[in-house]
């Protein structure tokens, strides 16, 4: 009939959309992977100058010995911390440190004077009375410390000093810049240095960072619907009403009833204008769409805007600005912090199973995981790769020059043996247990002992 060569021809039209489309329709962790690879490529070329003025002698442009063996002894420092005071200490000794050395990691991955020493070169941790070289598994276990820390309210029973507050929980239970000193501003400044570290290695920070921050971090605008996103309640009672038909006109009647002075552009506490003289400007039918802009924003951020400003100086100090164009907010806050959510089924999907008939050990372990909570399930990540979260999805597990580096799960070693980790190398080495209960019991036990120190390797 005509009506079914109508629907076939827009079916194969679909399909045909579809194909041609298919180069950009992409989940969005590979969306993300993708820029973050162009980033690294014009960051790298950015900073081949400076690379080039590291390593060769003034004038003749040709490689001084001398000055690489300098650089080797500067760059191949590990930054050296205790647990007990990880956020002071990280934070401290990435302020010292000059960019160039700091992301050698990555700008000198391909330089044939560095392909020797790269994994010794950027960010690398060593905690103190650990023994372990950091190949990555360290710096993600870090990060991972560093998270938790940062976010923690009360200090560790282990503290020498008071924990930094540099950063408040918003309404919608995320993270953002909190009001502080200005010793503490430039703690946010290395944050924001730390922060652009961990997406310049594809080594999530987990810190659950609110979505402005990222907005900030890109030069965009914060607009009303930011405030509705993240704080319903201000949004409801305060800006909602405003923005109905006569909304500016109806306020003006309450607070004259109430007997209250009018509303002006002033901030929502009172203490700072909106704009020049904005103690002085009534809002009207007029402006009220200028006055509800200009109110978001300074709700968002107007107490911490030297704070935040802190913090987005110090990541575009080490990825500048122009190279973030082609990302969005939520693409930003997925390489920079990772992705907390963990599907068991596609972390099976995307595991590679060795060893002799290892199949069944791991089908158990993978039915072990769906039993247990996303806490137990972002512990067991961490076991097996030092970090809780994933950057960006399970395609962004990349190794130190950027290649992939899959979840894998090796069955092999002594049947008694608890299970360990290989976090350089994301793989869980599982024992080849005859029961299910065993594995269970064994996989429980290294949940129980937060077991990152005990068996990484």
């Amino acid at each position: 009939s005509r009506g079914a060569r109508g629907l076939a021809c827009v079916a194969s039209g679909a399909r045909e959309l579809l194909r041609t489309a298919s180069g950009s329709l992409m989940a969005p962790g590979d969306a993300a992977q993708k820029h973050l690879d162009i980033i690294l490529a014009r960051l790298i070329a950015q900073r081949a100058q400076d690379l080039t003025e590291l390593l060769t002698s003034e004038g003749d442009g040709h490689v001084d010995q001398e000055a690489v063996a300098e650089l080797l002894e500067e760059a191949t420092v590990p930054v050296v911390l205790r647990r007990s005071d990880l956020v002071r200490s990280a934070l401290a000794q990435l302020a010292e440190r000059s960019v160039a050395h700091l992301l050698l990691g990555v700008t000198g991955r391909d330089d044939p004077r560095l392909e020797t020493f790269t994994n010794y070169l950027g960010l690398r941790v060593q905690f103190v009375g650990e023994e372990g070289l950091d190949m990555g598994g360290v710096r993600k276990d870090f990060m991972d410390c560093f998270a938790a820390a940062v976010t923690r309210a009360e200090a560790s029973p282990l503290a020498l000093v008071e924990p930094l507050s540099i950063l408040g929980l918003g309404a919608d239970s995320t993270w953002r810049p909190a009001p502080c000193d200005e010793e503490h501003q430039s703690y946010a400044w290395a944050l924001g240095r730390l922060l652009a570290l961990a997406l310049v290695y594809r080594c999530p920070c987990p810190i659950p960072l609110s979505l402005l921050v990222f907005k900030c971090l890109l030069g965009m605008r914060l607009r009303p619907g930011d405030v509705r996103q993240l704080d319903p309640d201000f949004w409801r009672h305060r800006v909602d009403p405003l923005l109905r038909d006569g909304g500016a006109e109806v306020r003006q009647a309450e607070l004259r009833d109430w007997g209250m002075d009018p509303l002006t552009f002033v901030s929502w506490d009172g203490t700072r204008a909106l704009k020049d003289g904005g103690e002085g400007v009534l809002v009207t039918e007029a402006n009220r769409k200028e006055y509800a802009q200009l109110l978001c924003e300074d709700f968002l951020i107007g107490n911490v805007r030297t704070e935040l400003g802190a913090l987005v100086m110090g990541f575009h100090e080490v990825v500048p600005k122009e190279l973030l164009k082609d990302l969005d907010a939520e693409q930003l806050r997925m390489l920079v912090c990772g992705v907390a959510e963990l599907d068991v089924d596609d972390w099976q999907a995307h595991a590679i199973i060795e060893g002799p008939k290892p199949k069944k050990v791991a089908r158990w372990f993978f039915d072990w995981l769906r039993k247990r909570p996303a806490e137990t399930r972002s512990k067991m990540l961490a076991f097996a790769t030092g970090s809780s979260v994933l950057p960006s999805g399970w395609d962004g597990l990349r190794d130190q020059q950027g290649q992939p580096l899959p979840f894998r799960i090796l069955v092999q070693g002594a049947e008694e043996a608890l299970p360990s980790a290989h976090t350089c190398a994301n793989l869980l080495v599982l024992p080849p247990v005859v029961s299910r209960a065993l594995l269970e019991w064994r996989l429980d036990r290294v949940v129980e002992l937060a077991g990152r120190e005990m068996f990484l390797v």
